[in-house]
Formats: structure tokens, sequence, C-alpha cells
């Protein structure tokens, strides 16, 4: 059993003295008398005090600086990286197999900043057979069925909560009436809408930090100005290229 310490000298809590300073009443002028020290009460309960005190308030200092450790760190991105050309990451073969061989490499475009990296891609698909039309003139018209695709992958902030306005928000400024629905199955939400007239079909996916979409237009007719290919069926396809520019953008 350990002993309480043994004082040495004056008692640790007595009022120092300093020369020419007049002794309180009941002192012997070298410190607090038995007397006083015994009306005063036990000192080891306020020790106590202040030890749980100092305990308490180092405590909340090093959870304080855990939590601001943990506040300034950057978001899991769950594998997903950066892309120098968007158009070769998306190969697109599903939509080929519908709607067209693919017209060239395509136009990848990418913008990086420290809080997120944008990419986006357009491509055109040529119909097996395609003929251009041909105006009054003899001067050809092509109108090929057109991919866009963008991706973005959100560095510092978590797009989730926003993601459901954003794609609201980008149909109503598209000034096109659209049919949306929920899809299941791939990343973490998405959207597929659809124009009424079948010109149409845009793919909208969230997955933890990546923002991906796959908007399909389809050919126009040049003497009825009216959609050449009805591209609102192709959903399944769409999700397929998806997933695939998705575990494209993993690798």
């Amino acid at each position: 059993m350990i002993s309480e310490p043994e004082l040495v000298g004056e008692e640790p809590f007595a009022t120092p003295q300093t020369p020419g300073a007049v002794s309180a009443p009941g002192t012997d002028g070298g410190g607090v008398t038995d007397d006083a020290l015994a009306s005063a009460g036990p000192r080891g309960p306020r020790r106590a005090w202040l030890w749980a005190l100092g305990g308490a308030v180092a405590a909340s200092a090093v959870w304080a600086c855990g939590l601001y450790a943990f506040g300034n760190q950057d978001p899991d991105l769950g594998g997903y990286r950066a892309t120098d050309d968007l158009c070769k990451a998306a190969r697109l073969k599903h939509l080929q197999t519908a709607l067209g061989t693919r017209e060239g490499e395509g136009l990848p475009t990418r913008f990086e900043h420290a809080t997120m990296d944008d990419a986006q891609c357009s491509v055109e698909l040529k119909p097996t057979g395609y003929e251009p039309e041909v105006d009054e003139d003899g001067n050809e018209i092509v109108s090929l069925h057109d991919v866009h695709i963008s991706y973005t992958l959100h560095k510092r902030t978590d797009p989730g909560p926003e993601f459901d306005g954003a794609v609201l928000a980008r149909q109503r400024a598209w000034g096109t009436e659209s049919e949306s629905a929920a899809v299941t199955g791939i990343g973490e939400r998405a959207h597929v809408a659809r124009g009424q007239d079948g010109s149409t079909i845009t793919l909208d996916v969230v997955d933890g930090q990546a923002e991906l979409s796959i908007a399909v237009t389809g050919g126009w007719d040049h003497e009825s100005g009216e959609p050449a290919t009805d591209v609102s069926e192709v959903e399944g396809l769409l999700v397929q290229d998806m997933q695939d520019l998705m575990a494209a953008l993993r690798s």
C-alpha cells in the first residue's frame, strides 16, 4: 500500500511571506497554523477537481484537433481517376450495335482544378448504309447520331445531395419536354430522360464522388424535320455502355 507522501517543510498551499509583510492573525509568520488549516477544510478534493478539469480540457483539445484533421481530409474517390481523353475511355460498343459505328475518334476536352476534374467528349455514330441527304443544289446534308459524354470527379465536395436537383435543372435549361425516371442497378443513383418525340435519351449517374452522363441525339430527316431514328428505346444499351465507362475510369 502506498502511503501519503510526507510533506517536507511548510504546507504547500501556505501563503508565501515577503520581507516586511505582516503575518495573519494566529500565525507565527511562517505560514498557516494547524488550527487555521483545520478550519479551512481539506484541500485534497480541490486538487483532484483541478486535475479532472485539466484532463477534460486536454481531452477536448485532442478531440477537437482530431475532428479538424478529419474534416480537412480529402474524400475517398472510390478508385475513380481523372482521364486525359474521355473519348478513348468511352468505347460505346453497345450503342454502336444499334445506332452505327463511330466516326473518327471524337472530340475530347478536359478541365482540371484542385476541387474537381471535368472531362467531355462528343462522338458521331454513322448507321450502316447511311447516305447523306442532298439539297436542291446538290450539297450533302449530313445528319448523324450524336453522343455527348461528360464526367466530373469531385475532389472536395459530395455531389450526391445536389444530384437530383442538378439533373432536373439541366433538363429544364434544355427547354425540351422529356420524361424522366429512376434507373436501378447502376451507381448510387441514376436517372434516364427521354424526349417525347424520340429524338433524345440521356442517362445521368452519380457514384460516390463521380458524376457521369451520356446523352444520345438521333439524326433528323431533312425534308420532314422529324427525327430520322427513335433513340428512346436504347436505354438497356446505354446502361451497359455507362457501366463499361465507369469500370474503365476506375481501372
